[in-house]
């Protein structure tokens, strides 16, 4: 039967390896934000992204006067000739007005030009904290 031999070196070497091994991952990560804004533009594909948000904003725009409309005209309907109770159509109000919603969200996520520029200049600014 062999026994194992305990060396104390080597496990203080293979502790010491580990070690230098994560200090040298983390200072490479730390040299990311760095490579990350090494570039002035995204080119094309920012127009591309920026032209995709706009025309589905625009769709949104559309499709939320409708749903809005036929949420009501639904609700007051099944109250008026129905019978039904306010809470009863409650779901189809609230959920017609939360997708009518979406459009106007849409434009407070996505923003217009002005607050991008703005956006730009931080950016371009944030690297020179790191340096």
């Amino acid at each position: 039967m062999k026994t194992a031999i305990h060396n104390p070196s080597a496990h203080h070497a293979g502790q010491l390896a580990s070690g230098l091994l994560l200090a040298v991952a983390f200072a490479g990560m730390m040299a990311m934000p760095g490579l990350a804004f090494a570039q002035d533009s995204f080119g094309d594909a920012e127009e591309k992204v920026t032209g995709f948000f706009d025309s589905l904003n625009a769709l949104l725009n559309v499709a939320s006067i409708a749903v809005v409309t036929i949420a009501v005209i639904f609700a007051g309907y099944q109250i008026a000739f129905a019978h039904k109770r306010i809470s009863d159509v409650a779901p189809v109000l609230i959920g017609g007005f939360l997708i009518g919603a979406a459009a106007q969200l849409a434009k407070m996520l996505m923003g217009d030009n002005s607050e991008l520029a703005t956006l730009n200049v931080v950016m371009q600014q944030l690297p020179l904290l790191y340096a």
